[in-house]
């Protein structure tokens, strides 16, 4: 059940993710805005990146600071990572959704702790098999 668009081939499995998320534009004339913190919905998560819909629109190659709230039900535990997971990321792309007057945009992780690319790896699985 990996979603995604037709013809891909993707490094990381994906999984459905419907839950906010707050973003925040580290680079570009915005980021010194209110844009930080960003209230976001996310659509898809996999270890190696996410998309999520937004009020407006991140410039490719823009620099963000994603904070993931995974569900309580799924932390780690063992590893001592506790909710939300906060990670670096790279706009790759961002298209209009005019349906919903809203951006649908996709991030690259970038510099990701090992645990918590594992983690999400993990996380990704277990929402494929459920």
């Amino acid at each position: 059940m990996e979603s995604g668009d037709r013809g891909e081939r993707r490094e990381h499995s994906r999984a459905l993710l419907d839950i906010a998320l707050e973003v925040c534009l580290l680079n570009g004339e915005d980021s010194a805005k209110d844009f930080c913190l960003l209230p976001c919905s996310g659509r898809d998560i996999s270890g190696g990146g996410i998309s999520f819909y937004a009020p407006r629109r991140y410039p490719p190659e823009s620099l963000l600071r994603l904070c993931i709230p995974l569900p309580n039900t799924m932390a780690l535990g063992q590893n001592g990572h506790n909710n939300p997971l906060k990670v670096m990321g790279k706009v790759m792309w961002c298209k209009r959704n005019r349906e919903a007057d809203t951006y649908v945009v996709g991030v690259q992780f970038l510099n990701i702790y090992e645990k918590d690319y594992h983690f999400l790896n993990d996380y990704v699985q277990k929402l494929l098999r459920s």
